[in-house]
Protein backbone atom coordinates (compact mmCIF):
# COMPACT_ATOMS: atom_id res chain seq x y z
CA UNK A 1 0.00 0.00 0.00
CA UNK A 2 1.59 3.27 -1.16
CA UNK A 3 1.44 6.14 1.93
CA UNK A 4 0.46 8.58 -0.85
CA UNK A 5 -3.01 6.51 -0.99
CA UNK A 6 -5.89 7.50 0.70
CA UNK A 7 -7.00 3.63 1.22
CA UNK A 8 -9.18 1.88 3.29
CA UNK A 9 -10.10 -1.60 3.49
CA UNK A 10 -13.47 -2.05 5.05
CA UNK A 11 -15.99 -4.75 5.28
CA UNK A 12 -19.13 -4.97 2.80
CA UNK A 13 -21.56 -3.32 5.68
CA UNK A 14 -18.39 -0.79 6.04
CA UNK A 15 -18.03 0.10 2.60
CA UNK A 16 -21.51 0.35 2.03
CA UNK A 17 -21.90 3.44 4.36
CA UNK A 18 -18.36 5.75 3.05
CA UNK A 19 -19.53 6.97 -0.09
CA UNK A 20 -20.99 9.79 1.39
CA UNK A 21 -18.11 10.89 2.98
CA UNK A 22 -15.23 13.07 1.66
CA UNK A 23 -12.36 13.13 4.46
CA UNK A 24 -9.40 12.50 2.25
CA UNK A 25 -6.97 15.86 2.33
CA UNK A 26 -3.16 16.21 1.87
CA UNK A 27 -1.18 16.66 4.74
CA UNK A 28 0.49 20.04 4.10
CA UNK A 29 3.27 19.57 6.82
CA UNK A 30 4.50 15.94 4.74
CA UNK A 31 2.32 16.09 1.36
CA UNK A 32 0.95 12.91 2.07
CA UNK A 33 -2.56 11.95 1.66
CA UNK A 34 -4.06 11.42 5.14
CA UNK A 35 -8.25 10.72 5.97
CA UNK A 36 -9.58 13.65 8.73
CA UNK A 37 -13.35 12.95 8.10
CA UNK A 38 -15.23 15.83 7.68
CA UNK A 39 -12.96 18.26 9.61
CA UNK A 40 -12.32 21.83 7.68
CA UNK A 41 -9.97 24.79 8.93
CA UNK A 42 -13.43 26.73 9.90
CA UNK A 43 -14.45 23.88 12.18
CA UNK A 44 -10.68 23.68 13.76
CA UNK A 45 -10.92 27.28 14.44
CA UNK A 46 -14.70 26.93 15.96
CA UNK A 47 -13.34 24.12 18.83
CA UNK A 48 -10.53 25.66 19.18
CA UNK A 49 -12.16 29.09 20.38
CA UNK A 50 -15.15 27.43 22.20
CA UNK A 51 -12.89 25.35 24.06
CA UNK A 52 -9.86 28.05 25.06
CA UNK A 53 -11.85 29.52 27.53
CA UNK A 54 -12.85 26.29 29.71
CA UNK A 55 -8.71 24.79 29.24
CA UNK A 56 -7.91 28.47 31.16
CA UNK A 57 -10.17 27.91 33.74
CA UNK A 58 -10.05 24.15 34.25
CA UNK A 59 -5.99 24.96 34.59
CA UNK A 60 -6.19 27.35 37.12
CA UNK A 61 -6.34 30.69 35.28
CA UNK A 62 -3.71 32.08 32.66
CA UNK A 63 -0.08 32.84 34.17
CA UNK A 64 2.31 35.28 34.33
CA UNK A 65 3.26 38.72 34.20
CA UNK A 66 2.31 40.84 30.90
CA UNK A 67 6.28 40.35 30.34
CA UNK A 68 6.61 36.75 30.58
CA UNK A 69 3.53 36.31 28.78
CA UNK A 70 4.70 38.13 25.69
CA UNK A 71 8.21 36.85 26.07
CA UNK A 72 7.04 33.06 25.15
CA UNK A 73 4.68 34.47 22.82
CA UNK A 74 7.29 35.83 20.93
CA UNK A 75 9.51 32.52 20.69
CA UNK A 76 5.87 31.00 19.63
CA UNK A 77 5.51 33.56 16.93
CA UNK A 78 9.02 33.39 15.48
CA UNK A 79 8.05 29.88 15.18
CA UNK A 80 4.75 30.16 13.27
CA UNK A 81 6.54 31.91 10.81
CA UNK A 82 8.02 28.75 9.74
CA UNK A 83 5.15 26.22 9.68
CA UNK A 84 3.09 25.19 6.44
CA UNK A 85 -0.46 26.12 7.69
CA UNK A 86 -0.78 29.99 8.10
CA UNK A 87 -4.47 29.95 8.27
CA UNK A 88 -4.50 30.68 11.70
CA UNK A 89 -3.26 33.86 14.27
CA UNK A 90 -1.66 31.02 16.45
CA UNK A 91 -2.33 31.84 20.20
CA UNK A 92 0.63 30.81 23.06
CA UNK A 93 -1.00 30.78 26.86
CA UNK A 94 0.94 29.60 29.83
CA UNK A 95 -0.80 27.81 32.27
CA UNK A 96 -1.11 28.17 35.97
CA UNK A 97 -0.30 24.46 36.37
CA UNK A 98 2.88 23.06 38.62
CA UNK A 99 2.46 20.00 35.99
CA UNK A 100 5.22 19.94 33.20
CA UNK A 101 2.70 19.76 30.46
CA UNK A 102 2.10 21.50 26.77
CA UNK A 103 -0.71 20.73 24.44
CA UNK A 104 -2.06 22.05 21.16
CA UNK A 105 -6.17 22.64 20.65
CA UNK A 106 -7.27 22.97 16.70
CA UNK A 107 -7.67 26.45 15.61
CA UNK A 108 -4.14 27.40 16.51
CA UNK A 109 -4.18 27.94 20.55
CA UNK A 110 -1.26 26.36 21.85
CA UNK A 111 -0.50 25.66 25.70
CA UNK A 112 2.46 25.39 27.70
CA UNK A 113 2.25 25.51 31.57
CA UNK A 114 4.78 27.07 34.16
CA UNK A 115 5.66 23.41 35.65
CA UNK A 116 7.23 23.08 31.94
CA UNK A 117 8.71 26.48 32.18
CA UNK A 118 10.48 25.85 35.62
CA UNK A 119 12.06 22.88 33.97
CA UNK A 120 13.83 24.03 30.97
CA UNK A 121 17.00 26.36 31.28
CA UNK A 122 16.75 28.20 27.98
CA UNK A 123 15.20 29.56 25.43
CA UNK A 124 15.53 26.91 23.05
CA UNK A 125 14.12 24.16 25.12
CA UNK A 126 11.21 25.92 24.86
CA UNK A 127 10.72 26.39 21.35
CA UNK A 128 11.60 22.82 20.94
CA UNK A 129 7.98 22.43 23.17
CA UNK A 130 6.05 24.90 21.34
CA UNK A 131 6.93 23.63 17.95
CA UNK A 132 5.92 20.18 18.70
CA UNK A 133 2.63 21.24 19.50
CA UNK A 134 2.98 22.92 16.25
CA UNK A 135 3.73 20.07 14.39
CA UNK A 136 0.41 18.80 15.78
CA UNK A 137 -1.56 21.44 14.37
CA UNK A 138 -0.02 21.16 11.02
CA UNK A 139 0.26 17.22 10.26
CA UNK A 140 -3.35 17.82 10.89
CA UNK A 141 -3.71 15.44 14.17
CA UNK A 142 -6.00 16.72 15.74
CA UNK A 143 -8.35 16.20 11.96
CA UNK A 144 -6.97 13.05 11.54
CA UNK A 145 -7.62 11.66 15.04
CA UNK A 146 -10.89 12.62 14.91
CA UNK A 147 -11.17 11.09 10.96
CA UNK A 148 -9.93 7.78 12.75
CA UNK A 149 -12.39 7.94 15.28
CA UNK A 150 -15.14 8.24 12.79
CA UNK A 151 -13.50 5.46 10.87
CA UNK A 152 -13.42 3.42 13.89
CA UNK A 153 -16.88 3.49 14.02
CA UNK A 154 -17.69 2.74 10.46
CA UNK A 155 -15.69 -0.33 11.11
CA UNK A 156 -17.42 -1.47 14.37
CA UNK A 157 -21.02 -0.61 12.69
CA UNK A 158 -19.84 -2.97 9.94
CA UNK A 159 -18.60 -5.56 12.49
CA UNK A 160 -21.84 -5.44 14.11
CA UNK A 161 -23.71 -5.60 11.41
CA UNK A 162 -22.14 -9.04 10.26
CA UNK A 163 -20.93 -11.09 13.26
CA UNK A 164 -22.73 -9.37 15.89
CA UNK A 165 -22.29 -7.45 19.68
CA UNK A 166 -19.68 -9.59 20.85
CA UNK A 167 -17.25 -9.42 18.29
CA UNK A 168 -18.14 -5.62 17.66
CA UNK A 169 -17.02 -5.68 21.72
CA UNK A 170 -13.73 -7.42 20.40
CA UNK A 171 -13.53 -5.06 17.32
CA UNK A 172 -13.38 -2.04 20.03
CA UNK A 173 -10.32 -2.82 21.83
CA UNK A 174 -8.39 -3.44 18.50
CA UNK A 175 -9.56 -0.63 16.77
CA UNK A 176 -9.14 1.46 19.99
CA UNK A 177 -5.03 -0.05 20.53
CA UNK A 178 -4.44 0.85 17.05
CA UNK A 179 -5.88 4.46 16.71
CA UNK A 180 -4.04 4.77 19.95
CA UNK A 181 -0.58 3.34 18.38
CA UNK A 182 -1.65 6.10 15.40
CA UNK A 183 -1.35 8.74 18.32
CA UNK A 184 2.28 7.35 19.07
CA UNK A 185 2.93 8.34 15.63
CA UNK A 186 1.56 11.36 16.07
CA UNK A 187 4.17 12.15 18.55
CA UNK A 188 7.34 11.15 16.55
CA UNK A 189 6.04 13.29 13.56
CA UNK A 190 5.61 16.07 15.57
CA UNK A 191 9.00 15.51 17.19
CA UNK A 192 10.50 15.25 13.35
CA UNK A 193 8.34 18.68 12.39
CA UNK A 194 9.65 20.90 16.02
CA UNK A 195 13.79 20.07 14.51
CA UNK A 196 12.33 21.30 11.29
CA UNK A 197 11.00 24.40 12.25
CA UNK A 198 12.96 24.75 15.32
CA UNK A 199 15.87 24.46 12.52
CA UNK A 200 14.33 27.06 10.18
CA UNK A 201 13.65 29.44 13.41
CA UNK A 202 17.34 29.26 13.89
CA UNK A 203 17.19 27.32 17.52
CA UNK A 204 19.80 24.94 18.31
CA UNK A 205 17.98 21.43 17.43
CA UNK A 206 19.65 19.54 19.93
CA UNK A 207 18.22 21.56 22.62
CA UNK A 208 14.74 19.61 21.99
CA UNK A 209 16.84 16.22 22.49
CA UNK A 210 18.34 17.30 25.68
CA UNK A 211 14.49 18.70 27.18
CA UNK A 212 12.95 15.06 26.28
CA UNK A 213 15.95 14.01 28.51
CA UNK A 214 15.11 16.23 31.22
CA UNK A 215 11.13 15.15 30.70
CA UNK A 216 12.63 11.74 31.59
CA UNK A 217 14.78 12.62 34.20
CA UNK A 218 11.83 14.47 35.62
CA UNK A 219 9.25 11.38 34.92
CA UNK A 220 11.45 8.74 36.60
CA UNK A 221 11.26 11.07 40.29
CA UNK A 222 7.72 11.67 40.25
CA UNK A 223 7.53 8.22 39.71
CA UNK A 224 10.18 7.41 42.90
CA UNK A 225 8.24 9.92 45.09
CA UNK A 226 5.16 7.82 44.43
CA UNK A 227 6.78 4.46 45.82
CA UNK A 228 7.07 3.28 41.72
CA UNK A 229 9.87 1.46 39.93
CA UNK A 230 11.41 4.41 37.88
CA UNK A 231 11.75 2.20 34.94
CA UNK A 232 7.81 1.52 34.46
CA UNK A 233 8.10 4.63 32.65
CA UNK A 234 10.08 3.08 29.32
CA UNK A 235 7.49 0.27 29.93
CA UNK A 236 6.34 0.03 26.53
CA UNK A 237 2.49 -0.33 26.28
CA UNK A 238 0.48 -1.14 23.08
CA UNK A 239 -2.79 0.66 24.77
CA UNK A 240 -0.47 4.05 25.77
CA UNK A 241 -1.22 7.39 24.26
CA UNK A 242 1.82 8.43 23.79
CA UNK A 243 5.70 6.23 22.76
CA UNK A 244 8.20 5.18 25.65
CA UNK A 245 10.37 8.43 26.40
CA UNK A 246 13.68 6.42 26.10
CA UNK A 247 12.45 5.76 22.74
CA UNK A 248 10.98 9.26 22.00
CA UNK A 249 14.86 10.64 22.87
CA UNK A 250 16.72 7.90 20.81
CA UNK A 251 14.31 8.74 17.73
CA UNK A 252 14.78 12.85 18.13
CA UNK A 253 18.59 12.58 18.66
CA UNK A 254 19.09 10.95 15.32
CA UNK A 255 16.88 12.78 13.96
CA UNK A 256 18.56 16.49 15.49
CA UNK A 257 21.93 15.50 13.56
CA UNK A 258 20.84 15.85 10.18
CA UNK A 259 19.65 19.66 11.09
CA UNK A 260 22.60 22.08 10.84
CA UNK A 261 22.09 25.34 11.97
CA UNK A 262 24.58 28.29 12.06
CA UNK A 263 25.09 30.12 15.11
CA UNK A 264 22.13 28.12 16.12
CA UNK A 265 20.25 30.03 19.03
CA UNK A 266 19.85 29.18 22.88
CA UNK A 267 19.44 32.27 24.92
CA UNK A 268 19.49 31.06 28.07
CA UNK A 269 21.06 33.97 29.99
CA UNK A 270 17.30 35.85 28.66
CA UNK A 271 15.71 32.78 29.61
CA UNK A 272 16.93 32.70 33.20
CA UNK A 273 16.33 36.17 33.87
CA UNK A 274 12.83 35.80 32.34
CA UNK A 275 11.63 33.19 34.98
CA UNK A 276 13.79 34.09 37.63
CA UNK A 277 11.29 34.58 40.92
CA UNK A 278 8.81 32.58 38.96
CA UNK A 279 5.94 30.84 41.24
CA UNK A 280 7.10 27.07 41.77
CA UNK A 281 4.74 24.24 43.06
CA UNK A 282 1.49 25.31 44.69
CA UNK A 283 -0.83 28.07 44.20
CA UNK A 284 -0.69 30.49 47.25
CA UNK A 285 -5.01 29.92 46.01
CA UNK A 286 -4.62 26.13 46.24
CA UNK A 287 -2.76 25.73 49.88
CA UNK A 288 1.25 24.69 50.32
CA UNK A 289 2.92 20.97 50.77
CA UNK A 290 5.64 21.53 52.96
CA UNK A 291 7.36 17.98 53.61
CA UNK A 292 4.46 16.47 55.05
CA UNK A 293 2.51 19.15 55.95
CA UNK A 294 0.18 20.69 54.21
CA UNK A 295 -0.95 24.17 55.11
CA UNK A 296 -3.41 26.73 52.98
CA UNK A 297 -3.23 30.34 53.97
CA UNK A 298 -6.24 31.03 52.22
CA UNK A 299 -8.70 28.74 53.85
CA UNK A 300 -6.60 28.72 57.19
CA UNK A 301 -6.02 25.60 58.52
CA UNK A 302 -3.08 22.69 58.14
CA UNK A 303 -2.46 19.08 58.59
CA UNK A 304 0.53 16.73 58.63
CA UNK A 305 0.80 13.21 56.58
CA UNK A 306 2.58 9.98 58.31
CA UNK A 307 5.96 9.08 57.55
CA UNK A 308 6.29 7.32 54.94
CA UNK A 309 3.62 9.13 52.99
CA UNK A 310 3.77 11.97 50.22
CA UNK A 311 1.41 14.55 49.46
CA UNK A 312 0.44 15.71 45.92
CA UNK A 313 -2.30 18.95 45.63
CA UNK A 314 -4.64 18.80 42.95
CA UNK A 315 -7.50 21.93 42.70
CA UNK A 316 -10.50 19.52 44.07
CA UNK A 317 -8.51 17.66 46.78
CA UNK A 318 -5.18 16.37 48.61
CA UNK A 319 -3.76 12.97 48.56
CA UNK A 320 -0.76 11.74 50.21
CA UNK A 321 0.51 7.98 49.32
CA UNK A 322 1.70 5.33 51.61
CA UNK A 323 2.79 1.79 51.78
CA UNK A 324 1.00 -0.91 50.21
CA UNK A 325 -1.01 1.25 48.53
CA UNK A 326 -2.46 3.13 51.60
CA UNK A 327 -4.21 6.87 50.53
CA UNK A 328 -5.42 9.82 52.16
CA UNK A 329 -7.24 12.29 50.38
CA UNK A 330 -8.43 15.65 51.89
CA UNK A 331 -11.35 17.89 50.45
CA UNK A 332 -14.32 19.75 51.42
CA UNK A 333 -17.72 19.06 51.23
CA UNK A 334 -19.73 20.70 48.49
CA UNK A 335 -23.04 20.56 49.86
CA UNK A 336 -22.53 21.26 53.81
CA UNK A 337 -25.76 20.31 55.92
CA UNK A 338 -27.16 21.97 59.02
CA UNK A 339 -28.15 20.13 61.96
CA UNK A 340 -24.98 17.54 63.85
CA UNK A 341 -22.02 16.36 62.03
CA UNK A 342 -22.95 12.66 62.38
CA UNK A 343 -26.05 13.55 60.81
CA UNK A 344 -23.93 15.20 57.63
CA UNK A 345 -21.84 11.64 58.06
CA UNK A 346 -24.42 9.31 57.66
CA UNK A 347 -27.42 11.04 55.89
CA UNK A 348 -25.42 12.85 53.31
CA UNK A 349 -21.60 11.99 52.60
CA UNK A 350 -21.90 8.01 53.61
CA UNK A 351 -25.87 7.74 52.78
CA UNK A 352 -25.89 4.00 51.19
CA UNK A 353 -22.41 3.49 52.03
CA UNK A 354 -23.00 0.90 54.77
CA UNK A 355 -21.07 2.89 57.12
CA UNK A 356 -20.33 1.57 60.57
CA UNK A 357 -19.38 2.65 64.04
CA UNK A 358 -20.40 6.46 63.55
CA UNK A 359 -19.53 8.36 66.42
CA UNK A 360 -18.52 12.21 67.48
CA UNK A 361 -15.11 13.45 68.29
CA UNK A 362 -13.32 17.01 69.14
CA UNK A 363 -10.26 17.72 66.57
CA UNK A 364 -8.96 20.42 68.35
CA UNK A 365 -11.90 22.49 69.22
CA UNK A 366 -13.64 21.97 65.94
CA UNK A 367 -16.91 19.37 66.05
CA UNK A 368 -16.33 16.08 64.30
CA UNK A 369 -17.37 12.98 63.10
CA UNK A 370 -16.18 9.75 62.02
CA UNK A 371 -17.50 6.60 60.66
CA UNK A 372 -16.23 3.45 58.88
CA UNK A 373 -16.65 1.37 55.64
CA UNK A 374 -15.29 -2.05 54.78
CA UNK A 375 -15.46 -2.67 50.84
CA UNK A 376 -13.54 -5.53 49.03
CA UNK A 377 -10.64 -6.39 51.09
CA UNK A 378 -10.68 -3.02 51.80
CA UNK A 379 -11.12 -0.76 55.16
CA UNK A 380 -12.39 3.32 54.62
CA UNK A 381 -12.08 5.45 57.86
CA UNK A 382 -14.29 8.77 57.04
CA UNK A 383 -13.88 11.92 59.29
CA UNK A 384 -15.98 14.58 58.84
CA UNK A 385 -14.84 17.92 60.51
CA UNK A 386 -16.73 20.84 60.89
CA UNK A 387 -15.27 24.37 60.82
CA UNK A 388 -18.50 26.68 60.54
CA UNK A 389 -22.36 26.29 59.50
CA UNK A 390 -21.15 26.61 55.59
CA UNK A 391 -17.70 24.48 56.11
CA UNK A 392 -16.72 21.30 56.56
CA UNK A 393 -13.74 19.27 55.65
CA UNK A 394 -13.23 15.76 55.24
CA UNK A 395 -10.78 13.34 55.17
CA UNK A 396 -10.71 9.79 54.02
CA UNK A 397 -8.30 7.45 55.02
CA UNK A 398 -7.95 3.80 52.40
CA UNK A 399 -5.86 0.68 53.63
CA UNK A 400 -6.17 -2.58 52.40
CA UNK A 401 -7.65 -4.47 55.19
CA UNK A 402 -5.09 -6.52 56.45
CA UNK A 403 -2.83 -2.65 56.90
CA UNK A 404 -5.99 -0.94 59.16
CA UNK A 405 -4.59 -1.99 62.92
CA UNK A 406 -1.03 -1.28 62.07
CA UNK A 407 -1.82 2.61 60.39
CA UNK A 408 -4.89 3.10 62.88
CA UNK A 409 -2.82 5.33 65.12
CA UNK A 410 -0.53 6.95 62.75
CA UNK A 411 -4.57 8.05 60.78
CA UNK A 412 -5.52 9.48 63.75
CA UNK A 413 -2.41 11.66 64.35
CA UNK A 414 -3.31 12.96 60.98
CA UNK A 415 -6.94 13.50 62.33
CA UNK A 416 -6.01 15.45 65.31
CA UNK A 417 -3.45 17.38 63.46
CA UNK A 418 -5.98 19.51 61.27
CA UNK A 419 -6.43 22.94 63.43
CA UNK A 420 -7.03 26.12 61.96
CA UNK A 421 -3.72 28.59 61.72
CA UNK A 422 -2.76 31.47 63.77
CA UNK A 423 -2.54 34.97 62.09
CA UNK A 424 1.52 34.68 62.38
CA UNK A 425 1.25 31.15 60.84
CA UNK A 426 -0.69 32.57 58.07
CA UNK A 427 1.77 35.64 57.49
CA UNK A 428 4.98 33.11 57.44
CA UNK A 429 3.24 30.92 55.01
CA UNK A 430 5.52 31.97 51.15
CA UNK A 431 5.15 30.36 48.29
CA UNK A 432 8.04 28.31 46.75
CA UNK A 433 9.68 30.59 44.00
CA UNK A 434 12.55 29.85 41.63
CA UNK A 435 15.56 31.70 42.12
CA UNK A 436 19.07 32.18 39.59
CA UNK A 437 21.79 31.96 41.61
CA UNK A 438 25.27 31.70 40.64
CA UNK A 439 27.63 28.50 42.28
CA UNK A 440 30.44 29.55 44.48
CA UNK A 441 34.09 28.17 44.46
CA UNK A 442 33.44 25.27 46.86
CA UNK A 443 29.79 24.95 45.75
CA UNK A 444 28.51 21.18 44.96
CA UNK A 445 25.19 19.78 44.08
CA UNK A 446 24.77 18.64 47.31
CA UNK A 447 25.73 21.52 48.69
CA UNK A 448 23.31 23.37 46.41
CA UNK A 449 20.78 20.73 46.82
CA UNK A 450 20.65 21.86 50.64
CA UNK A 451 19.95 25.23 49.84
CA UNK A 452 16.51 24.25 48.40
CA UNK A 453 13.09 24.62 50.39
CA UNK A 454 10.34 22.33 50.42
CA UNK A 455 12.30 18.95 50.73
CA UNK A 456 10.72 16.23 50.40
CA UNK A 457 13.83 13.88 50.63
CA UNK A 458 14.61 14.02 47.02
CA UNK A 459 16.11 17.43 46.77
CA UNK A 460 19.23 16.61 44.92
CA UNK A 461 17.03 14.88 42.22
CA UNK A 462 15.09 17.70 42.24
CA UNK A 463 18.10 20.09 41.53
CA UNK A 464 19.86 17.56 38.72
CA UNK A 465 16.37 17.52 36.95
CA UNK A 466 16.21 21.66 37.21
CA UNK A 467 19.34 22.10 35.96
CA UNK A 468 19.89 19.28 33.42
CA UNK A 469 22.70 17.74 34.94
CA UNK A 470 23.42 13.80 34.77
CA UNK A 471 24.02 11.67 37.69
CA UNK A 472 27.59 12.25 37.32
CA UNK A 473 28.18 16.01 36.42
CA UNK A 474 29.36 18.34 39.14
CA UNK A 475 28.18 22.59 39.30
CA UNK A 476 31.24 24.70 38.09
CA UNK A 477 32.25 27.87 40.39
CA UNK A 478 30.52 30.75 38.63
CA UNK A 479 27.58 28.90 37.02
CA UNK A 480 24.47 30.21 36.95
CA UNK A 481 21.98 27.39 38.54
CA UNK A 482 18.13 27.48 39.73
CA UNK A 483 17.31 26.67 43.18
CA UNK A 484 13.91 26.65 44.95
CA UNK A 485 13.64 29.01 47.80
CA UNK A 486 10.60 30.62 49.71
Amino acid sequence: MKKSQCFISLSLAAFLLLPSLSGCTTNPATGERVFTGMSSDAQELRVGREQHPQIIKAFGGEFGSPELRRYVDSIGQLLAQTVERKTFKYTFTILNSEIVNAFALPGGYIYISRGLLALAENEAEVAGVLAHELGHINALHHGRREGQGLLANILLTGVGIAVGGAAADLGGLVVGGALRAYSREHELESDSLALRYMSRAGYDPQAMVNFLRKMRASSRLEAKRLGKSPDKIDEFNYLATHPAPAERVRRASQQAINYKVKKPMRARDIYLRKINGMLFGDDPDQGFIRGRVFAHPKLKFRFEVPKGFRLFNTPKAVFAKGPNDATIIFDSARKPADGPITYYLQEVWGRNAGLRNVERLNVNGLDAATGVIHRRGQTIRVIAIRKDLHTIYRFMFRTKSRDTNRLSKSFRRTTHSFRLLTKREIRDLKPLRIRVVRTRRNDTVASMARRMAGDDGFSEERFRVLNGLHDNARVQPGQRVKIITD
